[in-house]
């Protein structure tokens, strides 16, 4: 059989057309199975709270060359992460409050920038630790929980804070004097009161056995001794319970005040003034802060 070399050229240009026909359904089948492909697996990234991935993947199945149904469902889940992927805006301060730029920071150990230009950083939600790191200070590392739809969540590393702990440490130390104080005044009311308790108790004995409640006969020596252990217990009680009071009070500002240095022992005047009343006496007593 002979085949002319025009039957030749005219069955490879046959071949040729057809594969130029066929080309286009390929291409067309690969993107559609790679916009499904992709929907897929940003679905299953976003199911997983990993935002960023699955914006990426529902970008690849959004573009023109994706069925429309397929297109428009993914171009509406890139709007919606868009409004749930939360961000923060990262910021750094030396040891004087001023901003640095200059700092190397990363995020749950990526890398996340060199240089600090106060623009928003979108991350996935969660549980995230920075890291932060500037010449001349040491290392600092923060931990903070991202949530879904946080936006512009400042974050801010402030070096040189150390001495600022410790100085609150060294002001929360207890103070021992405020507690000897407080100790002494109830020590002292007790012993006003046990004064109270023997003068109560030698009045209703003399009563008991003079009869002089009722004829007025007790002694003068009697009536002094009484409303001496009274004074006395008067006295005792009502300075003590004024110590005590001031104890407390030096123990809250202690608390409360700024400084060690600045919660020193409080300045506290006692007036105590006994005054007979009937058979018996009282005192007053006045705490000037």
């Amino acid at each position: 059989m002979h085949v002319t070399k025009t039957s030749h050229c005219s069955t490879a240009f046959a071949i040729f057309t057809a594969a130029l026909a066929f080309a286009p359904i390929a291409a067309r089948a690969d993107d559609k199975g790679d916009c499904l492909s992709a929907s897929e697996k940003a679905q299953q990234l976003k199911d997983d709270r990993k935002f960023l991935k699955a914006r990426e993947q529902f970008l690849a199945c959004a573009r023109d060359v994706c069925p429309a149904v397929v297109k428009k469902d993914c171009a509406d889940q890139v709007a919606d992460l868009d409004k749930r992927t939360p961000s923060v805006v990262i910021r750094a301060k030396d040891k004087a409050g001023q901003d640095l730029v200059a700092v190397k920071v990363t995020s749950d150990g990526a890398p996340l920038t060199d240089q600090l230009d106060g623009r928003a950083v979108t991350l996935d939600p969660g549980v995230h630790t920075f890291r932060f790191e500037a010449a001349g200070n040491e290392p600092l590392e923060q931990k903070i929980v991202l949530a879904e739809g946080e936006h512009d969540r400042p974050v801010t590393a402030q070096f040189g804070r150390g001495e600022a702990v410790e100085a609150v440490a060294q002001k929360k130390g207890a103070p021992v004097g405020a507690f000897i104080v407080a100790g002494v005044g109830l020590a002292g009311m007790g012993v006003g009161a046990a004064f109270w308790g023997l003068g109560l108790a030698q009045k209703s004995s003399d009563e008991s056995a003079t009869g002089c409640k009722n004829t007025g006969g007790c002694s003068q020596s009697e009536i002094d001794s009484i409303h001496t252990k009274l004074v006395v217990g008067d006295v005792a009680f009502f300075t003590a319970t004024a110590v005590f009071v001031g104890g407390i009070i030096w123990t809250i500002v202690h608390y409360t005040s700024g400084t060690k240095e600045g919660s020193a022992a409080p300045a506290a005047m006692f007036d105590v003034t006994p005054a007979t009343y009937g058979r018996g006496a009282v005192a007053s007593a006045s705490l000037r802060w």
